[in-house]
């Protein structure tokens, strides 16, 4: 039976969690936006999200996402809240056959979906193989997952089901500091500065005139 919180008000449960999860050596886990995950082809809708959790809920079966039946193709959007390096990653699939048997890695692609992740090349590809507790590592090229605003996994099958079920995924890497939010207000400010200088030479050009 899982544990339910009983603080009230603005509790830290969560967040110590996600600190506790620190310990286990290079995980992604508290930089996860897990608010903003989405999934496609999913057999119910949000239920991409039950695969991103702590790493001693791994092998928890009761979350986990199905892709539709008859249908063994399954996307799923990780963003982060902050820029990561990413390392490497595990997934733990379902058994009888339903675990995926490959993914396909996009880095800060937010549009991927099935028509443009056969258009668009993937930053890298992996053939996975079965995996019931997450010991297996895929290192990825890192010099490629570096700056990581998010995440988008391809699973383009299974190994001998209609349907493809993960039980977990699990990045590893390195957190920085800069948050996707300061990034945006960098550009913005760096516009203001062009629109400034546009500004000041149209107002000389006038003057002279």
């Amino acid at each position: 039976m899982s544990k339910r919180c009983s603080h009230h008000g603005q509790c830290s449960c969560a967040w110590e969690a996600k600190e506790k999860d620190i310990d286990h050596g290079g995980t992604l886990y508290p930089f996860i936006d897990t608010d903003k995950v989405r999934g496609l082809n999913e057999s119910k809708n949000g239920a991409s999200k039950n695969v991103i959790k702590p790493w001693d809920e791994r092998t928890d079966s009761k979350k986990v996402v199905r892709s539709t039946s008859g249908d063994g193709e399954l996307i799923i959007h990780i963003p982060f809240t902050v820029q990561v390096k990413l390392k490497s990653f595990t997934v733990i699939g379902g058994d009888d056959g339903s675990a995926p048997n490959s993914v396909k890695l996009y880095k800060n692609r937010d549009d991927i979906d099935f028509e443009t992740a056969e258009e668009v090349e993937a930053d890298q590809e992996f053939n996975l193989t079965y995996d019931s507790d997450g010991s297996v590592q895929y290192p990825v090229k890192i010099f490629k997952f570096q700056n990581c605003s998010s995440i988008t996994m391809f699973f383009t099958g299974n190994f001998d089901e209609e349907t493809t079920q993960i039980n977990y995924i699990g990045l590893k890497g390195e957190g920085t500091k800069n948050k996707r939010s300061i990034v945006v207000a960098t550009y913005e400010a760096r516009a203001l500065e062009s629109d400034h200088a546009k500004l000041t030479e149209q107002h000389a050009s006038h003057s002279i005139q």
